[in-house]
């Protein structure tokens, strides 16, 4: 059986568990270890000078990630590769459009963004929890885009580090965590489905189930917050009303945008006990309204 077939069978055994254990109301047994060998990962430092320290190039196939950074309110980094004909600048353009202010505007250029490359996840990081994402990605070059610079400036040229990957090496995961999330459409808007997604030191299998590009930060909260809570705050905000107080605390971290039929495992690192609510900011194709705002919010604890 091809290298390829194995890692698709791989992830469709992944979701077919999601769905299966949803059904049976059944738990995972078997915990994730760190994702990848020394020898296999990507050292990226995103630093509040802006400067993406990360190597040339690297093997393709599996390939793991640990995003650190010395920024004390957090660093994001976001992965691409645009497709053929397309130039990581024109990206760039319709990304800067995406993070408008104005709804139509956002939502016009998502689309664009969403053709003309794939968001190949990337993560958010602060000093004491680094993030390490391990995904499949064939050889070629992608481009590593210091996305809390960007957000800062999006009319400005933006720290971009090009890595470019090479042959296969052979290495891929051994197994894939317990915990799964998939982001999904649904009638009352796009939303994020759990399952076991419990341990604070474990890796989350991320799979984009939905037509859209699709992020999983990680956000602490008060403890006892409830999804109700959650969305009465987007609500007040969005209403333009006095939102009541946020349920926000700390900085986030998680996944950074993932194309359709995308995934990765990311699995945030010393991550401390207590409730989250995973959120996704993307904004929405029609609407342009963040994809949070919308109800892709979900309440977890961990321990």
């Amino acid at each position: 059986m091809s290298t390829a077939l194995l890692r698709r069978s791989a992830r469709s055994a992944a979701v077919a568990a999601l769905a299966i254990a949803t059904a049976l109301g059944a738990t995972g047994v078997a915990r994730a270890d760190a994702p990848g060998h020394e020898g296999f990962v990507v050292h990226v430092q995103l630093n509040t000078d802006g400067v993406i320290q990360a190597p040339d190039d690297h093997p393709g196939g599996t390939v793991t990630f640990r995003i650190a950074t010395d920024d004390p309110n957090g660093r994001q980094l976001q992965i691409l590769r645009p497709h053929a004909g397309t130039t990581i600048d024109q990206v760039l353009v319709d990304l800067a459009g995406a993070v408008s202010q104005d709804p139509a505007t956002a939502a016009a250029a998502i689309t664009k963004v969403r053709d003309e490359a794939e968001a190949l996840g990337g993560g958010l990081a602060r000093p004491d929890v680094p993030a390490i994402l391990s995904e499949d990605i064939s050889a070629g070059p992608i481009y590593l885009l210091d996305f809390t610079s960007f957000l800062a400036h999006p009319d400005s040229p933006p720290p971009v580090k090009k890595i470019e990957l090479c042959e296969d090496a052979g290495y891929h995961l051994p197994h894939f965590p317990h915990e799964i999330v998939i982001q999904h459409d649904t009638a009352a808007g796009p939303r994020f489905q759990a399952e076991d997604v419990d341990d604070a030191n474990g890796g989350i299998f991320v799979h984009n189930a939905s037509p859209e590009l699709h992020e999983m930060e990680i956000q602490p909260v008060a403890p006892g917050t409830t999804d109700a809570q959650v969305q009465a705050y987007f609500d007040a905000i969005l209403g333009g009303t006095p939102p009541p107080p946020p349920p926000f605390t700390g900085v986030p971290v998680g996944l950074s945008a993932i194309s359709p039929d995308h995934d990765a495992v990311i699995h945030p690192d010393k991550l401390p006990a207590g409730d989250y609510v995973l959120l996704c900011f993307v904004p929405d194709d029609h609407s342009g309204l963040p994809h949070a705002f919308l109800g892709m919010h979900k309440v977890i604890h961990l321990h």
